[in-house]
């Protein structure tokens, strides 16, 4: 692949007006050149969308779209649709990006690569079935952003293709799907991508819930499909992980629920760290989240 190929930049908008203009800034300085940015406003309520618009009547690499408020998986659907690239970044309205990060992450998407992730432990070449082990055990990151992905993949795997119910772990569900159709992925332990950590977010604003962990449960496991069998470990580690936050959280749930008490009971030979085996073997959740809160204050997990 050619290292100037069009990178198309997704970038999502909903309310950011106080932090966007430094996203864009940060796109508009990259020693990369040729890229296009698609600024996909989803019925923002402030100046974003005004904002944006000013963006693009001085710069003609910059597209407006708007949308009634779907989500934010709804308004990368509609970038991805509209990209003119055949290498995609996304990228949330309120972070950044150093300004080497496209170049940087360009250079590594070579012939057979089809995705370079940043922000990893150390830089080598995975199989995409690595990369989906790696996803399910939440040993790698999880989000769609500080990543270039082939456009051609990321719309094959349907990634975007997620109801707006799944409005926490979308872009781990997104990566599941795309990794599953993968070749090659390169990890970068590069932090070219620099994410803000907004306390108004979904993510820090969510209320945990059994409901919504059960259904994000079938959601990744429809997403494997036929593929379940070749992630037994992966697939046990995920769920044993599910179980493991709805415990920290507090939240109330019954071991007898068939897919915990499955999970359980489950005679397995996978090695366990220590926090997976307290999940596994203490079975008063109440018991279990104090000796999980202990070992946390003494480093132990």
């Amino acid at each position: 692949m050619s290292s100037n190929s069009l990178i198309s930049v997704i970038v999502p908008v909903y309310n950011t007006g106080l932090y966007l203009k430094y996203c864009i800034q940060s796109i508009l300085e990259q020693s990369f050149n040729n890229w296009e940015l698609l600024l996909v406003d989803d019925g923002s309520l402030d100046n974003s969308l005004e904002m944006c618009r000013s963006y693009a009547d001085n710069d003609m690499r910059i597209c407006v779209l708007h949308q009634n408020n779907k989500g934010v998986t709804a308004a990368r659907r509609l970038g991805v649709e509209h990209s003119r690239g055949n290498i995609l970044c996304f990228v949330d309205s309120d972070d950044t990006m150093d300004k080497d990060a496209l170049s940087v992450m360009m250079a590594k998407m070579t012939d057979g690569v089809d995705i370079v992730t940043t922000w990893e432990n150390v830089e080598k070449t995975i199989s995409g079935a690595e990369y989906v082990n790696r996803l399910l055990q939440k040993n790698t990151t999880l989000s769609l952003w500080g990543k270039l992905y082939r456009k051609d993949i990321v719309v094959a795997s349907g990634a975007l293709d997620i109801r707006r119910e799944i409005n926490i772990g979308e872009d781990h569900l997104g990566n599941l799907k795309i990794a599953l159709l993968a070749r090659k992925v390169y990890c970068l332990p590069d932090a070219v991508y620099i994410y803000r950590d907004n306390m108004q977010s979904v993510w820090r604003t969510r209320i945990w819930s059994l409901e919504y962990e059960e259904m994000f449960r079938e959601e990744v496991k429809m997403a494997l499909g036929e593929q379940l069998r070749n992630y037994k470990e992966a697939w046990y580690k995920f769920q044993l992980y599910i179980l493991y936050d709805l415990i920290r959280h507090n939240v109330s749930f019954s071991y007898r629920i068939d897919w915990i008490a499955n999970l359980l009971k489950e005679n397995n030979v996978y090695k366990l760290s220590i926090r997976e085996k307290i999940v596994k073997y203490v079975r008063n959740r109440h018991i279990c989240r104090c000796i999980l809160l202990l070992g946390h204050k003494l480093r132990t997990l």
